[in-house]
């Protein structure tokens, strides 16, 4: 099993609104400074936070499909489509862009937190269909908690929201100490942020032992033709949380070259 981490340093930064809403961004637009150019068809990830109340103009999309997962706070979400709507803790914002909209955002309490993540399906199809927008709150999500770990699936796994591009994505909560196990299929490649606490992660087999920190973006690839298992262990005294996202390594189309 192959674990790549990158540092918060090692990845891009942005800000809007006059840095009123700055942006951690894991894998950046292109020309960027970024961790990664991309996770497969894992096209953007940027971890945001309001220092201040904060709005991003009206600005146009196109066959691209947006997830917006609001850690906490407010996130105000308006577009061409006549949605005007508003999501908080644990709730999801679904943009497919389409043949085209335009949105805009506004974060309405200080400290809010959440994430924009771009998926790339097979653009000549997707730009043929009409724009749609839906939204999510937590408790429509499944939630599942053994043994100290909380596993909320956001894309997949029985979660409401459909995306034509083939994504798993969840969210993990590690309780001090605790331990917990995902087996990854060899087809498949892995790629999480560490937003809460520190920890560990290794294969199974107990090979590439990596320390886990505050901010830290992990891509993870198995080594061989079968499923491998990543091992998650929280530190003894900090929890752990880690937003997850698994994709194919070949989707099956060609990708858009950044």
């Amino acid at each position: 099993m192959h674990i790549q981490v990158f540092s918060a340093d090692q990845q891009g930064v942005g800000a809007f609104d006059g840095g009123k809403f700055m942006e951690q961004r894991a894998i950046s637009f292109p020309g960027e400074k970024t961790a990664v150019d991309r996770v497969g068809s894992l096209f953007y990830w940027a971890w945001g936070h309001a220092t201040d109340v904060a709005e991003i103009g009206m600005h146009p999309h196109k066959a691209f499909e947006i997830v917006t997962y609001v850690i906490k706070g407010l996130v105000e979400h308006r577009d061409s489509l006549g949605s005007l709507e508003t999501v908080t803790d644990g709730g999801a914002q679904v943009i497919q862009a389409g043949s085209g909209v335009s949105h805009a955002e506004a974060f309405r309490t200080v400290g809010t937190e959440g994430m924009q993540i771009w998926f790339e399906p097979h653009l000549s199809e997707t730009a043929k269909k009409p724009a749609t927008y839906n939204q999510y709150e937590h408790d429509q999500f499944p939630v599942n908690q053994q043994d100290g770990v909380t596993v909320k699936n956001v894309i997949g796994g029985g979660a409401p929201i459909q995306l034509d591009t083939d994504v798993n994505m969840y969210d993990w909560s590690l309780e001090p100490g605790t331990t917990f196990t995902y087996s990854l299929d060899p087809k498949r490649q892995l790629a999480f942020l560490v937003i809460r606490g520190q920890g560990f992660s290794e294969a199974a087999a107990g090979k590439s032992l990596q320390a886990l920190s505050h901010k830290d973006f992990v891509v993870v690839q198995t080594d061989s033709q079968a499923a491998e298992a990543l091992q998650l262990k929280a530190d003894s005294e900090q929890s752990l949380r880690i937003i997850a996202i698994e994709v194919p390594v070949d989707p099956g189309y060609a990708l858009y070259r950044k």
